[in-house]
Protein backbone atom coordinates (compact mmCIF):
# COMPACT_ATOMS: atom_id res chain seq x y z
CA UNK A 1 0.00 0.00 0.00
CA UNK A 2 1.49 3.37 -1.04
CA UNK A 3 1.17 6.04 1.64
CA UNK A 4 0.06 9.31 -0.01
CA UNK A 5 -0.10 12.59 1.88
CA UNK A 6 -2.68 15.34 1.67
CA UNK A 7 -1.56 18.72 0.24
CA UNK A 8 -0.14 21.25 2.70
CA UNK A 9 -0.63 25.02 2.84
CA UNK A 10 -0.08 27.87 5.28
CA UNK A 11 -3.18 28.85 7.28
CA UNK A 12 -3.28 32.31 5.73
CA UNK A 13 -3.38 30.80 2.23
CA UNK A 14 -6.67 29.07 3.03
CA UNK A 15 -8.38 31.84 4.95
CA UNK A 16 -7.48 30.56 8.43
CA UNK A 17 -6.13 32.86 11.13
CA UNK A 18 -2.99 31.24 12.56
CA UNK A 19 -3.50 33.17 15.80
CA UNK A 20 -6.68 31.20 16.47
CA UNK A 21 -4.80 27.92 16.03
CA UNK A 22 -2.07 29.09 18.42
CA UNK A 23 -4.69 30.24 20.93
CA UNK A 24 -6.35 26.82 20.76
CA UNK A 25 -3.10 24.92 21.37
CA UNK A 26 -2.10 27.24 24.22
CA UNK A 27 -5.56 26.92 25.80
CA UNK A 28 -5.42 23.13 25.60
CA UNK A 29 -2.02 23.10 27.27
CA UNK A 30 -3.07 25.64 29.90
CA UNK A 31 -5.97 23.52 31.18
CA UNK A 32 -3.91 20.32 31.06
CA UNK A 33 -5.76 18.39 28.35
CA UNK A 34 -3.62 15.51 27.06
CA UNK A 35 -3.64 15.86 23.30
CA UNK A 36 -1.50 13.48 21.27
CA UNK A 37 -2.13 14.96 17.82
CA UNK A 38 -4.18 17.58 16.01
CA UNK A 39 -4.66 18.22 12.28
CA UNK A 40 -6.71 20.91 10.56
CA UNK A 41 -7.75 20.63 6.89
CA UNK A 42 -9.35 23.57 5.12
CA UNK A 43 -10.35 24.13 1.49
CA UNK A 44 -8.15 21.47 -0.06
CA UNK A 45 -5.08 21.38 2.17
CA UNK A 46 -3.77 20.65 5.65
CA UNK A 47 -3.07 24.03 7.25
CA UNK A 48 -1.96 22.87 10.71
CA UNK A 49 -0.67 19.67 12.27
CA UNK A 50 0.73 19.21 15.73
CA UNK A 51 2.08 16.24 17.69
CA UNK A 52 2.87 16.21 21.38
CA UNK A 53 6.11 14.25 21.74
CA UNK A 54 6.59 11.27 22.06
CA UNK A 55 3.59 10.98 19.70
CA UNK A 56 4.52 11.44 16.03
CA UNK A 57 2.96 11.76 12.60
CA UNK A 58 3.99 8.24 11.59
CA UNK A 59 2.60 6.54 14.71
CA UNK A 60 -0.81 4.89 14.32
CA UNK A 61 -3.24 5.47 17.19
CA UNK A 62 -6.22 3.43 18.38
CA UNK A 63 -9.44 5.22 17.36
CA UNK A 64 -11.79 3.48 19.81
CA UNK A 65 -15.44 4.18 18.91
CA UNK A 66 -14.56 6.55 16.07
CA UNK A 67 -14.23 3.15 14.35
CA UNK A 68 -18.03 3.00 14.17
CA UNK A 69 -18.15 5.61 11.41
CA UNK A 70 -15.70 3.54 9.34
CA UNK A 71 -17.93 0.47 9.78
CA UNK A 72 -20.94 2.45 8.55
CA UNK A 73 -18.96 3.50 5.49
CA UNK A 74 -18.32 -0.16 4.64
CA UNK A 75 -22.07 -0.73 4.84
CA UNK A 76 -22.50 2.22 2.47
CA UNK A 77 -20.24 0.55 -0.10
CA UNK A 78 -22.51 -2.50 -0.14
CA UNK A 79 -25.65 -0.38 -0.31
CA UNK A 80 -24.13 1.48 -3.27
CA UNK A 81 -23.46 -1.91 -4.91
CA UNK A 82 -27.09 -2.95 -4.46
CA UNK A 83 -26.03 -5.95 -2.37
CA UNK A 84 -27.50 -4.73 0.91
CA UNK A 85 -30.69 -2.89 1.89
CA UNK A 86 -31.14 -0.92 5.09
CA UNK A 87 -34.53 -2.59 5.44
CA UNK A 88 -32.99 -6.08 5.52
CA UNK A 89 -33.79 -7.90 8.75
CA UNK A 90 -30.81 -8.68 10.97
CA UNK A 91 -31.83 -12.26 11.74
CA UNK A 92 -31.87 -13.29 8.07
CA UNK A 93 -28.07 -13.14 7.93
CA UNK A 94 -27.55 -15.47 10.92
CA UNK A 95 -30.06 -18.34 10.80
CA UNK A 96 -27.74 -20.65 12.75
CA UNK A 97 -27.00 -18.13 15.52
CA UNK A 98 -30.50 -17.05 16.51
CA UNK A 99 -32.01 -18.09 19.86
CA UNK A 100 -34.52 -20.99 19.83
CA UNK A 101 -37.38 -18.51 20.16
CA UNK A 102 -37.08 -15.33 18.10
CA UNK A 103 -39.13 -12.53 19.64
CA UNK A 104 -41.23 -10.26 17.45
CA UNK A 105 -38.96 -7.33 18.27
CA UNK A 106 -35.78 -9.20 17.36
CA UNK A 107 -37.41 -10.38 14.14
CA UNK A 108 -38.30 -6.77 13.27
CA UNK A 109 -34.78 -5.35 13.80
CA UNK A 110 -33.22 -3.99 10.58
CA UNK A 111 -29.83 -2.85 9.35
CA UNK A 112 -31.14 0.71 9.63
CA UNK A 113 -31.88 0.14 13.32
CA UNK A 114 -28.28 -0.96 13.87
CA UNK A 115 -26.96 2.12 12.05
CA UNK A 116 -29.04 4.53 14.15
CA UNK A 117 -28.57 2.69 17.48
CA UNK A 118 -32.31 2.07 17.83
CA UNK A 119 -32.30 -1.70 18.21
CA UNK A 120 -34.90 -1.94 20.96
CA UNK A 121 -32.39 -2.99 23.62
CA UNK A 122 -32.71 -1.33 27.01
CA UNK A 123 -28.98 -1.46 27.71
CA UNK A 124 -26.02 -0.93 25.43
CA UNK A 125 -22.96 -3.13 25.07
CA UNK A 126 -19.48 -1.70 25.56
CA UNK A 127 -16.50 -3.01 23.64
CA UNK A 128 -14.71 -3.38 26.97
CA UNK A 129 -17.37 -5.86 28.12
CA UNK A 130 -16.99 -8.04 25.01
CA UNK A 131 -13.20 -7.95 24.50
CA UNK A 132 -12.73 -10.81 26.94
CA UNK A 133 -15.58 -12.84 25.44
CA UNK A 134 -14.25 -15.93 23.66
CA UNK A 135 -17.60 -17.23 22.39
CA UNK A 136 -19.58 -15.94 19.41
CA UNK A 137 -20.32 -12.22 19.61
CA UNK A 138 -23.14 -12.70 17.10
CA UNK A 139 -24.89 -15.20 19.37
CA UNK A 140 -24.32 -12.93 22.37
CA UNK A 141 -25.98 -10.02 20.56
CA UNK A 142 -28.94 -12.05 19.31
CA UNK A 143 -29.48 -13.48 22.80
CA UNK A 144 -29.90 -9.99 24.32
CA UNK A 145 -33.55 -9.27 25.22
CA UNK A 146 -35.15 -6.80 22.80
CA UNK A 147 -37.69 -5.24 25.13
CA UNK A 148 -38.72 -2.27 22.97
CA UNK A 149 -39.82 -2.04 19.38
CA UNK A 150 -36.78 -1.35 17.17
CA UNK A 151 -36.55 2.03 15.48
CA UNK A 152 -37.89 4.05 18.40
CA UNK A 153 -35.42 4.66 21.24
CA UNK A 154 -31.69 5.40 21.04
CA UNK A 155 -29.30 3.29 23.11
CA UNK A 156 -25.58 3.54 22.42
CA UNK A 157 -24.07 0.10 21.86
CA UNK A 158 -20.85 -1.19 20.32
CA UNK A 159 -22.72 -4.45 19.81
CA UNK A 160 -24.87 -2.80 17.13
CA UNK A 161 -21.76 -1.67 15.27
CA UNK A 162 -20.24 -5.14 15.49
CA UNK A 163 -23.35 -6.59 13.88
CA UNK A 164 -22.92 -4.17 10.96
CA UNK A 165 -19.44 -5.62 10.52
CA UNK A 166 -20.74 -9.18 10.67
CA UNK A 167 -23.50 -8.45 8.15
CA UNK A 168 -21.11 -6.73 5.76
CA UNK A 169 -18.83 -9.76 5.88
CA UNK A 170 -21.73 -12.18 5.31
CA UNK A 171 -22.80 -10.15 2.27
CA UNK A 172 -19.37 -9.49 0.75
CA UNK A 173 -17.42 -12.57 1.81
CA UNK A 174 -14.70 -10.21 3.08
CA UNK A 175 -13.87 -8.76 6.46
CA UNK A 176 -14.43 -5.03 6.86
CA UNK A 177 -10.66 -4.56 6.78
CA UNK A 178 -10.37 -6.47 3.49
CA UNK A 179 -13.35 -4.68 1.94
CA UNK A 180 -12.17 -1.22 2.97
CA UNK A 181 -8.57 -1.92 1.97
CA UNK A 182 -9.70 -2.77 -1.55
CA UNK A 183 -12.29 -0.01 -1.95
CA UNK A 184 -10.96 2.83 0.24
CA UNK A 185 -7.59 2.44 1.95
CA UNK A 186 -5.57 1.57 -1.15
CA UNK A 187 -7.14 4.13 -3.53
CA UNK A 188 -6.73 6.82 -0.86
CA UNK A 189 -3.08 5.99 -0.21
CA UNK A 190 -3.60 5.25 3.47
CA UNK A 191 -0.77 3.73 5.48
CA UNK A 192 -0.87 0.84 7.93
CA UNK A 193 -4.37 0.31 9.25
CA UNK A 194 -5.15 -2.43 11.76
CA UNK A 195 -8.59 -3.58 12.85
CA UNK A 196 -9.19 -5.96 15.75
CA UNK A 197 -10.93 -9.28 15.15
CA UNK A 198 -13.77 -10.88 17.12
CA UNK A 199 -13.84 -14.64 17.82
CA UNK A 200 -16.35 -15.18 14.99
CA UNK A 201 -13.83 -14.08 12.34
CA UNK A 202 -15.43 -10.64 11.91
CA UNK A 203 -13.74 -7.30 12.53
CA UNK A 204 -14.97 -5.73 15.74
CA UNK A 205 -16.86 -2.97 13.92
CA UNK A 206 -17.51 -0.69 16.88
CA UNK A 207 -13.92 -0.18 17.95
CA UNK A 208 -10.39 -1.47 17.51
CA UNK A 209 -9.33 0.39 14.34
CA UNK A 210 -5.82 1.84 14.49
CA UNK A 211 -4.55 4.42 12.00
CA UNK A 212 -2.46 7.57 11.76
CA UNK A 213 -4.01 10.94 12.40
CA UNK A 214 -3.60 11.85 8.74
CA UNK A 215 -5.52 8.75 7.67
CA UNK A 216 -8.30 9.68 10.09
CA UNK A 217 -8.28 13.13 8.51
CA UNK A 218 -8.43 11.59 5.02
CA UNK A 219 -11.50 9.64 6.07
CA UNK A 220 -13.17 12.92 7.02
CA UNK A 221 -12.03 14.58 3.79
CA UNK A 222 -13.62 11.74 1.78
CA UNK A 223 -16.94 12.59 3.42
CA UNK A 224 -16.42 16.34 3.04
CA UNK A 225 -15.95 15.73 -0.70
CA UNK A 226 -19.09 13.54 -0.87
CA UNK A 227 -17.16 10.39 -1.69
CA UNK A 228 -14.82 11.76 -4.35
CA UNK A 229 -11.08 11.14 -4.15
CA UNK A 230 -8.67 12.33 -6.86
CA UNK A 231 -11.38 12.13 -9.50
CA UNK A 232 -12.73 8.73 -8.39
CA UNK A 233 -16.17 8.30 -6.83
CA UNK A 234 -15.27 5.83 -4.07
CA UNK A 235 -18.55 6.23 -2.17
CA UNK A 236 -21.77 7.76 -3.42
CA UNK A 237 -22.65 11.29 -2.42
CA UNK A 238 -26.20 10.09 -1.79
CA UNK A 239 -24.97 7.65 0.86
CA UNK A 240 -22.85 10.29 2.56
CA UNK A 241 -25.73 12.78 2.60
CA UNK A 242 -27.98 10.18 4.19
CA UNK A 243 -25.40 8.82 6.64
CA UNK A 244 -24.36 12.22 7.96
CA UNK A 245 -27.77 13.82 8.48
CA UNK A 246 -29.65 13.66 11.74
CA UNK A 247 -31.87 10.57 12.08
CA UNK A 248 -32.37 10.61 15.86
CA UNK A 249 -33.75 13.72 17.53
CA UNK A 250 -33.69 12.51 21.13
CA UNK A 251 -30.21 11.21 21.86
CA UNK A 252 -29.18 10.30 25.36
CA UNK A 253 -25.76 8.72 25.53
CA UNK A 254 -26.58 6.79 28.70
CA UNK A 255 -24.61 6.49 31.90
CA UNK A 256 -21.68 4.05 31.70
CA UNK A 257 -21.41 1.60 34.60
CA UNK A 258 -18.00 0.25 33.58
CA UNK A 259 -19.41 -2.51 31.37
CA UNK A 260 -22.57 -1.24 29.70
CA UNK A 261 -24.39 1.96 28.83
CA UNK A 262 -27.44 2.06 31.05
CA UNK A 263 -30.93 2.53 29.68
CA UNK A 264 -33.24 5.52 29.89
CA UNK A 265 -34.72 4.57 33.25
CA UNK A 266 -31.40 3.79 34.95
CA UNK A 267 -28.77 6.06 36.43
CA UNK A 268 -28.89 9.82 36.78
CA UNK A 269 -29.77 11.49 33.50
CA UNK A 270 -28.37 14.77 34.78
CA UNK A 271 -24.90 13.22 34.88
CA UNK A 272 -24.64 13.14 31.10
CA UNK A 273 -25.23 15.76 28.42
CA UNK A 274 -27.92 15.49 25.79
CA UNK A 275 -26.33 15.03 22.37
CA UNK A 276 -27.13 17.04 19.25
CA UNK A 277 -28.30 14.05 17.23
CA UNK A 278 -27.13 10.89 15.49
CA UNK A 279 -26.85 9.73 11.89
CA UNK A 280 -25.57 6.40 10.63
CA UNK A 281 -22.84 5.91 13.25
CA UNK A 282 -21.96 9.62 13.04
CA UNK A 283 -22.66 12.16 15.79
CA UNK A 284 -24.22 15.50 14.87
CA UNK A 285 -22.70 18.76 16.06
CA UNK A 286 -23.32 22.48 15.73
CA UNK A 287 -22.91 24.55 12.56
CA UNK A 288 -24.18 21.70 10.37
CA UNK A 289 -21.24 19.46 11.22
CA UNK A 290 -20.88 15.81 12.12
CA UNK A 291 -18.13 13.74 13.69
CA UNK A 292 -16.70 10.33 14.44
CA UNK A 293 -16.01 10.02 18.14
CA UNK A 294 -13.96 7.60 20.20
CA UNK A 295 -13.63 7.45 23.96
CA UNK A 296 -10.73 9.35 25.55
CA UNK A 297 -10.82 12.02 22.82
CA UNK A 298 -10.38 10.39 19.41
CA UNK A 299 -12.24 12.66 16.98
CA UNK A 300 -12.74 13.31 13.26
CA UNK A 301 -14.95 16.39 12.83
CA UNK A 302 -16.38 17.42 9.46
CA UNK A 303 -17.73 20.96 8.95
CA UNK A 304 -19.03 21.08 5.36
CA UNK A 305 -20.08 24.74 5.39
CA UNK A 306 -16.54 25.71 6.39
CA UNK A 307 -14.83 23.23 4.01
CA UNK A 308 -13.04 21.96 7.11
CA UNK A 309 -12.04 18.67 8.73
CA UNK A 310 -10.39 18.46 12.16
CA UNK A 311 -8.81 15.31 13.61
CA UNK A 312 -7.60 14.69 17.16
CA UNK A 313 -6.04 11.84 19.07
CA UNK A 314 -5.92 12.20 22.84
CA UNK A 315 -5.66 10.59 26.23
CA UNK A 316 -8.53 12.38 27.98
CA UNK A 317 -10.45 11.19 31.04
CA UNK A 318 -13.88 9.69 30.50
CA UNK A 319 -16.47 12.45 30.14
CA UNK A 320 -14.00 15.28 29.44
CA UNK A 321 -15.86 17.92 27.39
CA UNK A 322 -13.47 20.88 27.28
CA UNK A 323 -11.82 19.86 24.00
CA UNK A 324 -14.92 20.77 22.00
CA UNK A 325 -15.50 23.90 24.06
CA UNK A 326 -12.00 25.17 23.25
CA UNK A 327 -12.34 24.16 19.61
CA UNK A 328 -15.50 26.24 19.20
CA UNK A 329 -13.99 29.12 21.17
CA UNK A 330 -10.67 29.38 19.31
CA UNK A 331 -10.56 27.31 16.12
CA UNK A 332 -14.00 27.91 14.66
CA UNK A 333 -13.75 31.74 14.59
CA UNK A 334 -10.36 31.39 12.87
CA UNK A 335 -11.88 29.61 9.87
CA UNK A 336 -13.36 32.63 8.15
CA UNK A 337 -10.64 35.22 7.54
CA UNK A 338 -9.51 36.73 4.24
CA UNK A 339 -6.53 35.06 2.57
CA UNK A 340 -3.30 37.03 3.02
CA UNK A 341 0.47 36.73 2.82
CA UNK A 342 2.37 34.83 5.55
CA UNK A 343 3.32 36.89 8.58
CA UNK A 344 4.43 36.78 12.18
CA UNK A 345 1.41 34.69 13.26
CA UNK A 346 2.49 31.79 11.04
CA UNK A 347 6.02 31.91 12.46
CA UNK A 348 4.71 31.94 16.03
CA UNK A 349 2.45 28.97 15.30
CA UNK A 350 5.29 26.94 13.80
CA UNK A 351 7.56 27.68 16.77
CA UNK A 352 4.79 26.66 19.17
CA UNK A 353 4.15 23.38 17.31
CA UNK A 354 7.83 22.45 17.15
CA UNK A 355 8.12 22.66 20.94
CA UNK A 356 5.10 20.54 21.88
CA UNK A 357 5.66 17.62 24.24
CA UNK A 358 3.77 15.86 27.00
CA UNK A 359 4.96 16.54 30.57
CA UNK A 360 8.05 14.63 31.63
CA UNK A 361 8.89 13.40 35.10
CA UNK A 362 10.84 15.67 37.40
CA UNK A 363 13.25 14.32 39.98
CA UNK A 364 16.73 12.83 40.17
CA UNK A 365 18.34 10.20 37.94
CA UNK A 366 20.07 8.62 40.94
CA UNK A 367 19.46 8.03 44.64
CA UNK A 368 21.36 6.60 47.61
CA UNK A 369 18.49 4.08 47.83
CA UNK A 370 19.13 2.68 44.34
CA UNK A 371 21.02 -0.42 45.62
CA UNK A 372 17.97 -1.29 47.75
CA UNK A 373 15.73 -1.36 44.66
CA UNK A 374 18.19 -3.20 42.44
CA UNK A 375 17.23 -6.86 42.00
CA UNK A 376 14.14 -9.05 42.30
CA UNK A 377 11.16 -8.86 44.64
CA UNK A 378 8.66 -11.61 45.48
CA UNK A 379 5.14 -10.17 45.37
CA UNK A 380 2.48 -11.16 47.88
CA UNK A 381 -0.68 -12.82 46.46
CA UNK A 382 -2.75 -10.21 44.64
CA UNK A 383 -5.73 -9.64 42.36
CA UNK A 384 -3.51 -9.03 39.29
CA UNK A 385 -1.68 -12.36 39.75
CA UNK A 386 1.74 -10.68 39.76
CA UNK A 387 4.38 -12.98 41.26
CA UNK A 388 7.70 -11.13 40.81
CA UNK A 389 9.10 -7.77 39.76
CA UNK A 390 12.72 -6.79 39.27
CA UNK A 391 14.79 -3.69 38.61
CA UNK A 392 18.08 -3.77 36.71
CA UNK A 393 19.76 -0.35 36.76
CA UNK A 394 22.58 0.43 34.35
CA UNK A 395 24.08 3.62 32.93
CA UNK A 396 21.16 5.97 32.30
CA UNK A 397 18.50 3.25 32.20
CA UNK A 398 16.58 0.62 34.14
CA UNK A 399 15.04 -2.60 32.84
CA UNK A 400 11.83 -3.28 34.72
CA UNK A 401 10.54 -6.86 34.63
CA UNK A 402 7.18 -8.16 35.85
CA UNK A 403 5.97 -11.77 35.95
CA UNK A 404 2.28 -12.67 36.10
CA UNK A 405 -0.27 -15.21 34.81
CA UNK A 406 0.45 -14.17 31.20
CA UNK A 407 4.21 -14.57 31.39
CA UNK A 408 7.23 -12.33 31.88
CA UNK A 409 7.10 -8.74 30.59
CA UNK A 410 9.86 -6.14 30.28
CA UNK A 411 10.00 -2.39 29.79
CA UNK A 412 13.19 -0.41 29.14
CA UNK A 413 13.08 2.81 31.19
CA UNK A 414 15.23 5.87 30.46
CA UNK A 415 16.38 7.84 33.49
CA UNK A 416 17.14 11.16 31.79
CA UNK A 417 14.78 10.95 28.82
CA UNK A 418 12.19 8.36 27.91
CA UNK A 419 13.31 5.47 25.71
CA UNK A 420 11.20 3.30 23.44
CA UNK A 421 10.86 -0.47 23.53
CA UNK A 422 8.32 -3.15 22.68
CA UNK A 423 6.48 -4.77 25.56
CA UNK A 424 3.89 -7.43 26.32
CA UNK A 425 3.11 -5.82 29.71
CA UNK A 426 -0.32 -6.76 31.06
CA UNK A 427 -2.55 -3.70 31.20
CA UNK A 428 -6.11 -4.59 30.23
CA UNK A 429 -7.57 -3.75 33.66
CA UNK A 430 -6.39 -0.15 33.24
CA UNK A 431 -6.68 0.04 29.44
CA UNK A 432 -10.40 -0.41 28.72
CA UNK A 433 -9.75 -4.18 28.43
CA UNK A 434 -7.34 -3.80 25.49
CA UNK A 435 -4.47 -6.30 25.70
CA UNK A 436 -2.20 -6.42 22.63
CA UNK A 437 0.39 -9.17 22.43
CA UNK A 438 3.11 -6.59 21.84
CA UNK A 439 2.98 -2.79 21.79
CA UNK A 440 5.47 0.10 21.72
CA UNK A 441 6.02 2.02 24.94
CA UNK A 442 8.11 5.09 25.73
CA UNK A 443 9.17 4.93 29.37
CA UNK A 444 10.92 7.36 31.69
CA UNK A 445 11.90 6.92 35.34
CA UNK A 446 13.02 9.35 38.03
CA UNK A 447 13.64 9.27 41.75
CA UNK A 448 10.81 11.49 42.98
CA UNK A 449 11.99 11.07 46.58
CA UNK A 450 15.02 9.36 48.12
CA UNK A 451 13.13 6.07 48.55
CA UNK A 452 10.59 6.53 45.75
CA UNK A 453 11.22 5.61 42.11
CA UNK A 454 8.48 6.68 39.66
CA UNK A 455 8.03 5.50 36.08
CA UNK A 456 5.87 6.88 33.28
CA UNK A 457 4.92 4.35 30.60
CA UNK A 458 3.41 5.96 27.52
CA UNK A 459 1.84 3.35 25.24
CA UNK A 460 2.27 5.51 22.17
CA UNK A 461 -0.16 3.76 19.80
CA UNK A 462 -2.96 4.13 22.36
CA UNK A 463 -4.63 6.70 24.58
CA UNK A 464 -3.06 5.21 27.70
CA UNK A 465 -0.22 6.38 29.91
CA UNK A 466 0.58 4.55 33.15
CA UNK A 467 2.34 5.96 36.20
CA UNK A 468 4.09 3.39 38.39
CA UNK A 469 5.24 4.55 41.83
CA UNK A 470 7.67 2.23 43.64
CA UNK A 471 8.21 3.02 47.35
CA UNK A 472 10.73 1.40 49.67
CA UNK A 473 9.55 1.29 53.28
CA UNK A 474 10.88 -0.83 56.14
CA UNK A 475 12.56 -3.32 53.84
CA UNK A 476 9.55 -3.83 51.59
CA UNK A 477 8.49 -2.62 48.15
CA UNK A 478 5.08 -1.00 47.63
CA UNK A 479 4.12 -0.55 43.97
CA UNK A 480 1.13 1.53 42.83
CA UNK A 481 0.10 1.63 39.16
CA UNK A 482 -2.40 4.13 37.77
CA UNK A 483 -3.52 5.33 34.32
CA UNK A 484 -4.49 8.63 32.73
CA UNK A 485 -7.79 7.42 31.25
CA UNK A 486 -10.00 4.35 31.59
CA UNK A 487 -13.67 3.42 31.52
CA UNK A 488 -13.14 1.59 34.82
CA UNK A 489 -10.88 2.18 37.85
CA UNK A 490 -7.81 4.38 37.32
CA UNK A 491 -5.71 2.69 40.02
CA UNK A 492 -4.82 -0.94 40.66
CA UNK A 493 -4.47 -2.41 44.16
CA UNK A 494 -1.06 -1.85 45.73
CA UNK A 495 1.48 -4.63 45.17
CA UNK A 496 3.67 -5.51 48.15
CA UNK A 497 7.05 -7.14 47.61
CA UNK A 498 9.95 -8.58 49.59
CA UNK A 499 13.50 -8.54 48.20
CA UNK A 500 14.89 -11.89 47.11
CA UNK A 501 18.16 -12.51 48.96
Amino acid sequence: MTDMHLPRALPCEKGVDARGISDFIEAVNAVGLELHSFMLYRAGAVVAEAYWSPYRADRPHVQHSATKSWAATAVGLLVDDGRLSLDDKVVKFFPDDCPPVISDNLAAMTVRDLLTMRTGHQRGISGGAWRGLRDSWVRAFLAEPVADRPGEHFIYSSGSSFMLSAIATRVSGKTLHELCTERLFTPMGMGRIDWDMAPDGFNTGGNGLTCTTEDSLKFGVLHLNRGQWLGQQLLSGEWIDEATRNHVEHVWMGEFDGKRFLGREEGAQGAVAKRDGYGYQWWMTRHGGYYASGVFGQQCIVLPDQQTVIAFTCGLPLGERRLHMLMWEHLFPALDTPARLPGHAEQQLQTLIEGLHLPELSGACDSPALPLLQGQFDIEPNEDQVTHVSFDFSAGACEFTLSDHRGTHRIAVGLALGIESQTSMTGNYLHHQYQPDLTPVVAQGRWTAEHEFTMNWRFVETAFSDRVVCRLEQGQLFLDRSVNANAGPLLRPTLTGTPVQ
